[in-house]
């Protein structure tokens, strides 16, 4: 988002599978190309500048919006009035003439639409972190305005230290030509980066994104968005940032691999008997030690055949509508079943905003999931960080590059289009091919480090750490029986997906070249490349996302698209894994992870693979096959060339968090 070239454009696409094509994702279509210059990075105030309450009532600081019209997105956020700092809190809606969408309503600040003219009244239930109980109503009202306005999505609270983003969303029908932040109070945001545009129709900075600062006590930030239309005209939004003190171990597991958890993190069925340990074991800032499987045992070494609801008793949440999610996934998906038996493998599930990207940890033996995989409604969308994926500059001075998808019935898999702009509903079939590939890879992890075989051998004294340390996983002997041969692509990997500096050797690595090491190998994908774990768990999920959801992985190899501006492919082929040299990597990986599953039986039912034309370029190449017609308009098709509106991944679909040495 910070570097502007074309194969960053692609790159930035990774998000963009899950929300959006990258041009809607960074302001969909707001009118012609801006013509105001570069604003200035944001500025950011003294620390002696505190942002001033708008009312201070029964020992509670109220902060936010005042003179409140229908179209805002509107925020509060609450601190005490004596800086003790506040361990928990609820908000809920009182009277109004609608149901306000408040989806944080367990953090210290809220953001909602309003859409409804009238007097509201929002109950405020707090504890003090020595136990003192604030409670409060807090009456505001919205009036009625014509005229649609641009908003800030969305005022939230962040942990000190933790990763913020805000986002300029228009609802104006003029197109912006500039936008500028600027901090006006609070404690110092840091590390700020302002977003570059992906499309010319869209102004630079409509994304900023920073740390929050470390504080001793609860503190608030405020920034100002100043928007400039192609008319001339201007306006001016603001948002606020509550900053929690958080009790953070610099030895912690997750403070030592430079993630600070959020400490809005809540069991999402707050009677499950593992409750305390999913929120003492799983994720937060002080975990120093692999909590043992007598505290919180793997699904599987409770029940063979779990159902949904005892997978929702090992689910781990930011925001409760990622549980709802979760739990309508699973029992609506086609891959569902699947899913109840793999989870058996994990001790929990993880969902949060500030996931990016996905993994499962040994350490926990918890798998970890991209909230953004998640939302199913525009609001949902809204509290989702959009701090950009840390691999996004890897491997951009490599001369090639090897993008893939999925496809099912020659269209993009998932199929729709979400632009921000357009505050659009996602279908659950789009949800559902959002979630399910990255499910099977998670959980792919987890049955590798602890496949069905190991369940009997586990004591309650044991940790998935200590165990995983003295055991290994299933996929450590996989090179020595199914290996993969070129030295050059597992180098070049390093490159990509771990940010090792490229060396002239591989800078001078043309698509031709990576065509010979690639077609002569047996890797499903350049990610097969990167570790040996991340190969197992890309054969398995490849092979479960044609058998269960239809879906097939295209994988191409092609010139790097700052010269290649069309994306001509060199080459490319679809349902790589099902080629007869990598049948048996994959029936080994498959019967490893899923014994119940009869590979051999299924396999007739998949897609022979299929090679792309090298003739037609990326996009074009997505009917194939004898008489194939893509059931995508032509009008799509040259929107995604000329925009780059395309789930084009650059990267893998997770990271590998480190595993600390035994002791």
């Amino acid at each position: 988002m910070i570097k502007n070239d074309s194969k960053l454009l692609l790159a930035l696409c990774v998000s963009a599978f899950l929300l959006t094509g990258c041009g809607g994702s960074s302001g969909g279509d707001v009118g012609p190309a801006p013509n105001g210059p570069t604003p200035p990075p944001a500025t950011p105030v003294p620390d002696n500048q505190p942002v001033d309450p708008i009312v201070t009532q029964d020992g509670l600081h109220i902060y936010g919006d005042t003179g409140i019209v229908t179209g805002q997105a509107v925020g509060f956020g609450v601190t005490t009035d004596n800086s003790e700092n506040i361990s928990s809190i609820a908000w809920t809606q009182v009277s109004g003439p609608s149901q306000l969408t408040i989806l944080a309503d367990h953090t210290q600040a809220i953001g909602f639409d309003a859409l409804v003219a009238g007097d509201y009244t929002l109950r405020i239930n707090a504890t003090t972190a020595s136990s003192r109980s604030l409670n409060t109503d807090y009456q505001f009202t919205v009036n009625q305005d014509v005229n649609p306005n641009t908003s800030i999505r969305l005022d939230h609270s962040a942990t000190e230290r933790g990763r913020v983003s805000l986002r300029v969303v228009s609802n104006v029908s003029k197109a912006i030509n500039q936008i500028q932040w600027s901090q006006i109070a609070g404690p110092d945001a840091q590390d700020v980066l302002l977003s570059e545009s992906t499309s010319p129709n869209t102004p630079d900075g409509q994304v900023i994104v920073f740390n929050a600062p470390a504080v001793e006590n609860d503190s608030v930030i405020k920034y100002q968005a100043t928007i400039r239309y192609s008319d001339n005209t201007e306006s001016t939004e603001t948002a606020i940032v509550v900053v929690t003190n958080d009790e953070i171990n610099p030895d912690g597991y997750f403070p030592n691999s430079n993630l600070i958890v959020t400490s809005n993190m809540f069991a999402f069925n707050p009677n499950s008997p593992h409750a305390d340990a999913l929120e003492a074991c799983v994720y937060n800032n002080q975990i120093t030690q692999s909590c043992t499987f007598g505290r919180l045992p793997l699904i599987g070494q409770e029940s063979e055949a779990p159902d949904v609801d005892a997978i929702l008793d090992r689910t781990l949440v930011s925001h409760a509508w990622m549980g709802e999610r979760f739990e309508q996934y699973l029992r609506n998906s086609v891959a569902g079943p699947d899913m109840l038996l793999l989870l058996r493998a994990a001790t929990a599930v993880v969902i949060s905003y500030e996931v990016r990207p996905s993994f499962y940890w040994a350490v926990t033996g918890a798998i970890y999931l991209d909230a953004r995989n998640f939302w199913s409604t525009p609001e949902e969308r809204d509290t989702l960080n959009e701090q950009r994926d840390f691999r996004s500059d890897f491997g951009n001075d490599l001369s090639f590059i090897i993008p893939w998808r999925y496809v099912k019935n020659n269209q993009y898999y998932p199929v729709g289009s979400y632009p921000i702009e357009q505050r659009l509903n996602r279908t659950f079939a789009d949800l559902e091919a959002s979630i399910s590939w990255l499910m099977y890879h998670e959980l792919g992890h987890a049955n590798d480090f602890f496949p069905p075989a190991r369940w009997a051998s586990l004591s309650d004294n044991n940790d998935p750490l200590s165990f995983f340390q003295d055991n290994g996983a299933t996929s450590d002997i996989f090179p020595s029986i199914h290996p993969l041969d070129s030295e050059e692509l597992k180098a070049l990997a390093q490159v990509s997906f771990a940010g090792e500096t490229a060396t002239s050797t591989q800078r001078g690595y043309q698509a031709t070249d990576i065509e010979q090491f690639f077609t002569g190998d047996r890797a499903p994908a350049y990610y097969s490349y990167s570790t040996t774990r991340e190969d197992f768990a890309t054969l398995f999920e490849r092979f479960m996302m044609a058998y269960r959801l239809k879906a097939s992985a295209d994988v191409a190899i092609m010139v790097d698209p700052d010269i290649n501006n069309e994306l001509l492919i060199t080459w490319g082929q679809r349902d790589r894994f099902n080629v007869p040299e990598l049948q048996s990597r994959v029936e080994f990986a498959v019967e490893t992870i899923l014994p119940e599953l009869d590979v051999d039986s299924v396999r007739s039912s998949l897609p022979t693979p299929l090679l792309m034309d090298p003739s037609k370029n990326w996009f074009d190449n997505i009917a194939l096959g004898e008489n194939a017609v893509s059931l995508e308009s032509v009008e799509v098709r040259e929107l995604r060339r000329q925009r780059r509106l395309d789930p084009i991944w650059l990267h893998g679909p997770d990271v590998e968090m480190p595993i600390p040495e035994k002791q």
